[in-house]
């Protein structure tokens, strides 16, 4: 977002609910497109006042709304909305800065002096929490923060929809803005922002359910007419581009009635698994050693229309897996889908690390499971059906240098799972399915050990949480022994299968030379041991950090370009004999 100058603002507060207002400011220039602005006020039930994108700064403006409430929160929701707050952070030194995640690397941020307190990922900030409820849309070189009032049923976007009114822009903006396709009554976000979301994945396809699954009363924006009255309907009709097929009308519940135990639910593909499930209408039993976690994300499990239960376990600790079996089915009334996919790992040299990481890699990710098992199987044995699923690895197919421990838990995960499924062969209704991701985008590697002493890096190639998530449910649905998510977990499997000293090889002097050549990193044992705060989010951050689309937009895309070049050569093909059957013609 670029001003129109230095001048003060002219905005006034026009009230929308008890504890929302918006402040319609002069027009911007951007890209020489004239767009309205708008900055909306929140106030929270102690007065505090949250300023979402906020306008040109003017004494008047700031007594306005003082009368109202302090100013605490400034917050820059996206990438472009922040060119107004160093006015306010100046004059309002004492309020918290909060922003859209990647907004305090870019270089002209740094260059205004604003100061970012806090970056916000898809978990809410306690401080809000009672009250609103974030969500992000992340894509390659764009991430926004909505709000969701919770008392007033109002959602509040930025540039996510745009809905402008052709009849206030001047003749040499409407035909951008139609071509731009953000003119009401159909208004939606811009067309090159619209490429850059494609480009975000599952992730932002899964974001947009959420929007539009919240139900709100009202849609308020950033650029043109808000919707003030049947918002969820014009809001599905913005968001009808980037929603599922076949998720237009009124949101499909595929899996209701069903009741799912998830392990490792508090952040990643857990909590990206237990969002899902609850979107599509099962019932989900969430189990974390983080319970406050756990409860803000039953939370949100129930507003998107599933039962939630939020069950403090440690999946090492066989009783309490146990307690969280009989909790589950006490409260559900059975189990039709377990979920072991608590895991974690220590990373190095094996002989670096204390000999009780290795012992607890083994604990969580091996005995955890067959905790799980454990627990599980008698309900299924008693129901005569359930589905057992195991989120293994990639590493359970091909060994990974420098995680021994977990490799080790690994391989014998996928023994284990193969085992139980021979076990229960005769039982056609009870099934035992492996899930193999390749690598994933999560907080995993905050969590688990890094005793290398060098800075990790998971690689361009990254999967994202909801992928994996999205294969669980696909095994619900249609339950298969094994299951690989991204090409590369099969390719390990088969080049290990085929050639396992050369695989071998290969990966070894691959991991040795990028450990030589990565930067220097404290030693660090995560939350192994003990349970830590950071890293409560399904993504880890890589693909925002590094710009890139996910490994499976990649993979569409490469996949769509090998279709065309065979199509061409192809055609080129036939018509070779054409073109010469002519030629001989023409000779004769």
């Amino acid at each position: 977002m670029q001003g129109s100058g230095t001048a003060l603002t002219t905005a006034v507060l026009t009230r929308v609910t008890d504890d929302i207002w918006i402040a319609d400011d002069a027009p911007i220039s951007a890209a020489g497109l004239v767009l309205p602005v708008r900055m909306t006020v929140i106030r929270l039930s102690n007065r505090d006042l949250v300023l979402h994108s906020p306008v040109r700064y003017s004494p008047a403006l700031r007594d306005e709304l003082e009368h109202i409430g302090p100013i605490k929160y400034l917050l820059a929701p996206n990438v472009g909305h922040w060119t107004f707050l160093p006015e306010w952070q100046r004059q309002l030194p004492q309020a918290t800065t909060f922003a859209a995640r990647g907004l305090s690397a870019r270089k002209q941020v740094r260059e205004a002096g604003l100061r970012i307190d806090r970056e916000l990922g898809d978990t809410t900030p306690e401080e809000w929490s009672a009250e609103l409820e974030t969500i992000a849309v992340n894509a390659p070189m764009f991430s926004e923060v909505e709000i969701f009032d919770k008392r007033s049923r109002t959602l509040i976007l930025t540039d996510l929809v745009q809905n402008l009114d052709s009849h206030q822009l001047p003749p040499s903006s409407q035909t951008a803005a139609g071509l731009l396709g953000i003119i009401k009554p159909d208004g939606k976000a811009p067309a090159y922002l619209r490429l850059l979301l494609r480009l975000g994945g599952r992730s932002v396809q899964a974001a947009a359910e959420r929007l539009v699954s919240l139900a709100p009363e009202r849609v308020v924006f950033a650029h043109g007419d808000w919707f003030e009255a049947g918002a969820t309907e014009q809001l599905r009709r913005s968001l009808r581009w980037l929603l599922p097929t076949g998720a237009e009308g009124a949101a499909p519940r595929p899996m209701a009635g069903k009741r799912v135990v998830i392990t490792g639910a508090s952040s990643g593909i857990g909590r990206a698994a237990a969002l899902a499930f609850a979107r599509a209408g099962a019932s989900v039993a969430l189990a974390a050693r983080r319970g406050e976690i756990l409860t803000r994300l039953a939370a949100e499990c129930e507003a998107l229309g599933g039962g939630a239960l939020a069950i403090p376990t440690d999946v090492t600790d066989a009783e309490a897996v146990q307690r969280l079996a009989r909790q589950a089915e006490d409260a559900f009334g059975g189990i039709d889908v377990w979920i072991n996919n608590a895991g974690t790992g220590v990373f190095g040299a094996y002989q670096d690390a204390d000999l009780a990481l290795h012992r607890r890699t083994v604990e969580v990710n091996l005995l955890g499971t067959m905790n799980g098992a454990f627990a599980v199987l008698p309900i299924f044995l008693r129901q005569n059906r359930g589905i057992l699923i195991n989120n293994i690895s990639l590493g359970g197919w091909a060994p990974t240098p420098f995680a021994a421990a977990y490799t080790a838990s690994k391989f014998g995960l996928r023994g284990f799972t193969a085992s139980l499924r021979q076990e229960l062969g005769a039982r056609p209704n009870i099934h035992v399915c492996g899930v193999f991701p390749a690598m994933v985008d999560t907080p995993g590697f905050v969590h688990g050990a890094n005793m290398s002493g060098k800075k990790l890096d998971p690689g361009p190639l990254l999967y994202q949480s909801e992928d994996v998530a999205q294969a669980f449910l696909n095994l619900v649905r249609a339950p298969r022994d094994e299951v690989a998510v991204g090409w590369p977990a099969r390719a390990g499997q088969a080049a290990y299968a085929v050639a396992p000293k050369l695989t071998e090889k290969l990966l070894g002097g691959a991991f040795r030379f990028l450990l030589s050549r990565a930067q220097r990193a404290p030693i660090s044992e995560g939350s192994m041991i003990k349970a830590s705060a950071p890293g409560t989010s399904v993504d880890g951050g890589w693909l925002a950090r590094k710009h890139l689309p996910p490994a499976g937009v990649i993979s569409q895309g490469l996949a769509v370009l090998g279709l065309a070049a065979g199509v061409v050569l192809l055609a080129s093909a036939v018509a070779r004999p054409r073109r010469q059957i002519g030629t001989r013609r023409r000779r004769a």
